[in-house]
């Protein structure tokens, strides 16, 4: 038979999301434009670019569990923190999408999650510029993000206020917050009639 090839394939993974993975992903967006100083629109931040190995100068992109405000206080950084994720009902009472040729069903939910970036830095107006350069980059890019991941949705949705970092003195953080959506479809195959494999002296046992 002929294969299938209408529904586009998301670049992160075949499975879809995770957690882990989109931790990565937010992470390797961020490697990415700041490793390159020709991508950088402030100039404050050119010769601050991010380096594989452990600087002073460079700016630090690191996952919120990683990070260590104790040694890691001395370069601007943007750390990363996944929030919620929530799951949408589709429509139907168990996620019915649908069936196969093979009159299999299919399940269909929508997801949705968000990331917030925390750009820090140790004066609070190079914190403000940090996020700038940090929004910026992910709104102006986040339709080529959002095709490329084959997402429902993946945009900058809010830029908090600046505050000081109690656990960091003399830092300032700038929280800003992406928020992504995707749809997460599965098929049921029924290899057996429906309780086939359940006997009811064992269904009884279960309590006891």
């Amino acid at each position: 038979m002929p294969e299938d090839r209408t529904t586009r394939v998301s670049s992160l993974c075949s499975f879809n999301q995770r957690p882990l993975l989109m931790d990565g992903l937010m992470k390797q967006l961020l490697i990415d434009h700041f490793a390159n100083p020709d991508n950088i629109e402030h100039v404050e931040f050119r010769d601050r670019v991010w380096k594989p190995a452990a600087c002073e100068t460079g700016i630090l992109i690191e996952l919120a569990p990683a990070w260590n405000p104790t040694n890691e206080s001395k370069r601007p950084a943007v750390i990363i923190k996944r929030n919620d994720w929530t799951c949408i009902k589709r429509g139907t009472f168990d996620n019915t999408s649908g069936s196969t040729a093979e009159g299999d069903r299919k399940h269909t939910k929508y997801m949705k999650g968000s990331h917030t970036l925390f750009a820090i830095c140790k004066k609070w107006a190079e914190a403000e510029i940090l996020a700038a350069e940090v929004y910026r980059h992910m709104m102006h890019y986040s339709p080529v993000f959002r095709y490329y991941f084959n997402m429902m949705m993946f945009e900058l949705v809010q830029i908090g206020q600046v505050h000081e970092i109690e656990e960091c003195e003399e830092h300032w953080a700038v929280p800003i917050t992406v928020s992504y959506a995707w749809e997460e479809t599965w098929i049921l195959r029924q290899h057996a009639p429906r309780l086939k494999v359940f006997r009811v002296s064992q269904l009884m046992q279960i309590g006891s």
